[in-house]
């Protein structure tokens, strides 16, 4: 999946339809106009970070892995990845490779766990391959 920013932060409107659990001091580091590939999809309700919605889990613009509310993207390549696993958590919905369900996972790679790191190099390119020729 590839999806095109449209804009980098949220309207008004679309924080209200987050909710009130919706954390709004966040920056989501990405670019309009900019494409990205989709590295899984998590739908929320009632998170205390995300609110109620569909979020991207993308590489931001400083080569972090992060997350952005799908309000912000246009979709340009629906086909989701044959790598992604569904998994309820929290009462919601993630669709992203199955290691990044791991425990600590995300807090592993951004501290530079060198066995996450090299996981997650490994399945950002499976993903970007596949999103770049198609299949």
């Amino acid at each position: 999946m590839r999806v095109k920013c449209v804009q980098a932060g949220l309207t008004k409107k679309q924080r209200q339809q987050l909710g009130p659990a919706f954390h709004e001091g966040q920056d989501f580091h990405v670019t309009p106009g900019k494409e990205y590939v989709a590295i899984g999809l998590n739908f929320s309700v009632a998170s205390n970070v995300h609110g109620t919605g569909v979020w991207v889990h993308l590489v931001t613009d400083y080569g972090n892995l992060g997350w952005a509310p799908l309000a912000l993207f246009e979709i340009i390549d629906p086909r989701v990845s044959r790598y992604w696993v569904a998994r309820r958590v929290d009462g919601g919905l993630t669709l992203w490779p199955e290691s990044l369900h791991r425990e600590f996972y995300h807090d592993d790679l951004s501290e530079g766990v060198a066995e996450i790191v090299s996981d997650f190099e490994r399945v950002r390119a499976l993903i970007e391959a596949e999103a770049a020729t198609g299949r």
